[in-house]
């Protein structure tokens, strides 16, 4: 395998989508880089070939007082390394290094497993996700009694489902609004961006509806066998009903031949949101992201622009009063 640094871009559209069909995870697809484009980022996919190993990275640049980071987009599923090793992130803070660029915010898939770094690199676990095995037979039995309740007291209240996208798109765009503000959330998406969600064929969306009322929305993601957990709205009524949608998801996804859903976790470890997925009876797995630092001189002066320590716990550093 040769080594090499290559950036897609989106309208290397065709490109994009043959690196990502060689085991790309759901959130490092085109369809998923271009709704959020539709926000205001402008997601690249990164492909970097170092000693055998191939790693995926799905990345935007940010500007801060007239210099460059990078981070991985938002959404699960990360940087991936195929097979583990660290030759690729080696070789691409080499070449971040010539971008000039100031520091790198890298979130890590699920099957990455590091060893030791090198010098201005750290690798911090930051959260944690809950990963269903989805060829368990009769998985509906491993859920809580909580959970199973739920399922009921849903079918019980004449729920049904909604799966036309122009629906669930215009659902999303008052329902996730609502939601992120109950969870004191950072994510705000277009309406531009939801209706291409909504609409990608890498997305199942499902809605619950009551009456003539859609109260709840989730999108999933899939990609070969593995899935995750995209996005989730719903209004004060419907706040029970997440559970009923993720269950008519699992059933949904288990026909189409996926073997495992990442459900995510919570905004932080053991808030109500992490607590209602423990219930699924999984053990977390951590959520871990590597903190590189390509130039450390820039970097420590614009910690001390920002009044801020090199050290602090955000990262970067200089970022953390603009939260």
């Amino acid at each position: 395998m040769s080594e090499d640094v290559t950036i897609l871009r989106l309208d290397d559209r065709e490109r994009w989508e043959a690196e990502h069909r060689q085991g790309g995870l759901p959130s490092q697809s085109w369809g998923y880089a271009w709704g959020l484009s539709a926000s205001g980022v402008d997601p690249k996919l990164t492909v970097v070939r170092s000693k055998g190993a191939r790693m995926l990275l799905p990345f935007f640049e940010r500007t801060f007082m007239g210099t460059t980071d990078i981070a991985t987009i938002p959404g699960l599923s990360g940087a991936s390394i195929e097979p583990n090793s660290s030759a690729p992130l080696a070789l691409w803070r080499e070449f971040a290094i010539e971008q000039n660029w100031i520091a790198g915010y890298i979130q890590l898939a699920l099957s990455v497993e590091l060893g030791q770094t090198s010098s201005d690199c750290e690798i911090v676990a930051h959260n944690a996700a809950f990963l269903l095995d989805l060829s368990v037979p009769n998985i509906l039995a491993t859920f809580s009694p909580n959970i199973r309740r739920k399922l009921r007291e849903a079918e019980s209240n004449g729920v049904t489902l909604v799966e036309e996208p122009d629906v669930l798109a215009d659902s999303l765009k008052h329902l996730h609004p609502e939601a992120m503000h109950r969870l004191d959330g950072s994510d705000h998406f277009s309406p531009e961006t939801f209706e291409r969600w909504a609409h990608d064929p890498t997305c199942i969306g499902l809605g619950a509806c009551i009456g003539d009322q859609v109260h709840a929305v989730h999108l999933y993601r899939f990609a070969g066998r593995y899935a995750e957990g995209h996005l989730a709205a719903t209004s004060e009524r419907g706040r029970d009903l997440g559970t009923w949608v993720t269950w008519n998801a699992i059933v949904r996804l288990q026909q189409m031949g996926a073997h495992t859903l990442n459900i995510g976790g919570g905004v932080r470890v053991g808030d109500g949101l992490y607590r209602f997925k423990e219930r699924f009876n999984v053990a977390p797995t951590p959520l871990r992201s590597l903190h590189q630092i390509y130039d450390r001189r820039r970097y420590d002066e614009l910690c001390q622009r920002a009044g801020v320590l090199a050290n602090d716990t955000w990262f970067p550093a200089y970022r953390a009063k603009r939260l």
